[in-house]
Order: structure tokens, then C-alpha cells, then sequence
């Protein structure tokens, strides 16, 4: 699982920039429709809804190129006895990372389903 994570985190790092580009236009969105005068126009809110959503899922996105980019490897038979202990402790904190970001990615998942109602 955490050998799939990094892959993919290692693989998507050249869209980490275009991902805060979209994040801050996502952002400034909100905002200019938050400052506007309150109408009863609901493409106005349902536009605001899917704003949010995706800045769920940039915020998501990032979360895994920032954590899963640098996971140490297991291949460490020829180091000391501290520095495996301390390479599996590292990878126990990764797994639990890992199992945090999965939780999070299916809260999302519903949160997502039940904010645009599908």
C-alpha cells in the first residue's frame, strides 16, 4: 500500500503547481460570490457548492504529494540494527498515515455524494 502511494505521489509531482493554481482560482470563487449581493439564483449556490467540493479534493491531492513523496525503503539488510528500527518505525507511522489518508478519502467520497445530491 504505501509502495502504491509514493508511486503514484512521485508520478502526479508535476501537477502539485497547476493544483495550487486551481485551488486559488477554486478560493477566489468563493469569495466573489460570497461578496455579492444575495440573490435566489441557485446556479449561483450549486457553482459555490461544486467550488468547495473541489477545494476538498485539491486539499486531498496535495495531502498526498506532501506526505507519500519520501517513504523510506524496506530493502535495509545492510545497515545497523538502530537504523532499521528506526526505518520500520518511520514505515509504521507511514502505514498509519496511509490508513488516515485512505479514511479521509472515503469521508470525502460521501461528503461529496451528499453535497451535489447524486
Amino acid at each position: 500500500m504505501l509502495n502504491f502511494l509514493g508511486d503514484i505521489a512521485t508520478k502526479l509531482q508535476p501537477f502539485r503547481r497547476l493544483s495550487y493554481l486551481l485551488a486559488a482560482l477554486l478560493v477566489g470563487f468563493i469569495i466573489t460570490q460570497l461578496l455579492k449581493v444575495p440573490s435566489q439564483n441557485q446556479v449561483a449556490v450549486s457553482c459555490e457548492i461544486l467550488s468547495f467540493v473541489g477545494c476538498i479534493w485539491l486539499l486531498l491531492f496535495n495531502i498526498l504529494l506532501s506526505i507519500f513523496q519520501n517513504i523510506p525503503s524496506e530493502d535495509n539488510c545492510s545497515l545497523g540494527f538502530l537504523a532499521r528500527v528506526k526505518i520500520k518505525t518511520q514505515r509504521f507511522f507511514y502505514h498509519l498515515l496511509a490508513l488516515m489518508f485512505i479514511t479521509l478519502t472515503l469521508i470525502i467520497v460521501f461528503l461529496s455524494f451528499r453535497m451535489l445530491r447524486i
